[in-house]
């Protein structure tokens, strides 16, 4: 067996898949299995003479850290000349613990995890400090049913999502079989419906209104209303655009991190490169060039100034409504928006493949439509 250091940055670029065993240099019996699917942590030692073999668990699901502290405790057994359990006994997280670890292995993006954190530290304060085991007992299915009857629908789901989620994760990591509590009350009927989509508030023939209202703004509240308007990037997307995001001789903006976590780019218009001119001037590479421009509260502002009622997702919509008036296709205005199409839509989830300068043209022709329903 090759005797290599087993690190987290092997594992991630190692291309063995021929079930290759590989020995720890810094830990002897402590070993790792490369397979086509699936990296598999072991002891390969021996006890009085008899050759020794357990399993620990599966990368990345069990992390290189945690495999060898696993091991150590296992090997100072068979040193001793004991015949381990066949089932480590893991040290079980707490559920706070366990939202961070999930956090981390799922990749999930900082602003995603602030609001997970807020929302378990809100709704299910009394267990973030207690074992994750006691997510399958009856008092933590009494608080779920409690969660979902007093709460909106749109809270509901977040939170059932996140709950459903965390317990899969440490079943999986640890061998537990804790079933949801909001699996349980779906089946009964004790869930409530599942929130719709939001209308859209905002209408195209109230978009003169909404013009004269955002023109009476700063400038850097105005520039963020018309940017987000014209490219139909998500609030937080336009909010922290940084200098370095913005190619204006190559004439492209690029979004490294999105909500379906795919980068996202869109070619610089003609409308678009006034306003980012105007906003990149002076700032360095990680600059953003609308801080201090509050998302939460710039629709508020606008409607101090006469706008009409509007939440910044309405021109997102806006952009979508537009070009399927003007005949555009599915496939430019996904790309447009950074839409993922379904997974039963073969032909545009894998096949069909538009850059940025290929969308340019529609995205020109949708923002002159607005232009021109803004001044009608």
């Amino acid at each position: 067996m090759p005797i290599v250091l087993i690190s987290e940055s092997l594992l991630r670029r190692s291309t063995l898949r021929d079930g290759r065993i590989l020995r720890d240099r810094v830990l002897c019996g402590f070993c790792v299995r490369l397979n086509a699917r699936k990296r598999t942590f072991l002891i390969a030692t021996s006890v009085s003479g008899k050759q020794f073999r357990m399993m620990l668990g599966h990368w990345p699901l069990m992390s290189v850290d945690e495999a060898r502290s696993q091991a150590m405790e296992v090997l100072r057994q068979c040193r001793r000349g004991e015949q381990p359990s066949q089932k480590v006994k893991a040290m079980l997280p707490t559920l706070r613990e366990a939202l961070v670890d999930y956090c981390k292995a799922k990749g999930i993006k900082a602003s995603s995890q602030k609001r997970y954190d807020s929302l378990m530290r809100t709704h299910f304060c009394d267990w973030l400090d207690r074992s994750v085991t006691d997510l399958g007992t009856g008092a933590f299915s009494e608080h779920c049913h409690a969660f979902a009857q007093s709460k909106g629908a749109a809270l509901v789901e977040v939170g059932r999502g996140i709950v459903t989620a965390l317990i899969r994760y440490v079943n999986a990591v640890h061998g537990l079989t804790i079933e949801s509590p909001f699996t349980k009350l779906a089946a009964v009927g004790l869930m409530p419906e599942k929130s719709k989509p939001r209308a859209r508030v905002l209408q195209i023939a109230d978009l003169p209104a909404w013009k004269l209202a955002v023109n009476q703004l700063g400038e850097k509240q105005r520039d963020f209303l018309y940017l987000t308007l014209y490219t139909g990037l998500r609030r937080n997307e336009c909010r922290e655009l940084q200098r370095q995001q913005i190619d204006l001789s190559g004439g492209v903006l690029s979004i490294p991190m999105t909500k379906n976590g795919k980068p996202h780019s869109l070619p610089i218009t003609p409308m678009m490169r006034e306003i980012l001119e105007r906003r990149c001037l002076g700032l360095k590479p990680e600059d953003q060039l609308f801080k201090g421009v509050s998302a939460e509260h710039i629709h508020s502002m606008a409607m101090r100034l006469g706008s009409p009622r509007f939440m910044l997702h309405d021109l997102r919509k806006l952009v979508a409504t537009v070009g399927e008036k003007l005949g555009l296709g599915d496939a430019v205005l996904r790309r447009v928006l950074n839409h993922t199409a379904p997974k039963t839509d073969v032909l545009h989830r894998h096949y069909v493949g538009l850059n940025e300068g290929e969308v340019a043209g529609g995205l020109i022709v949708i923002q002159e439509a607005l232009v021109g329903l803004m001044t009608e």
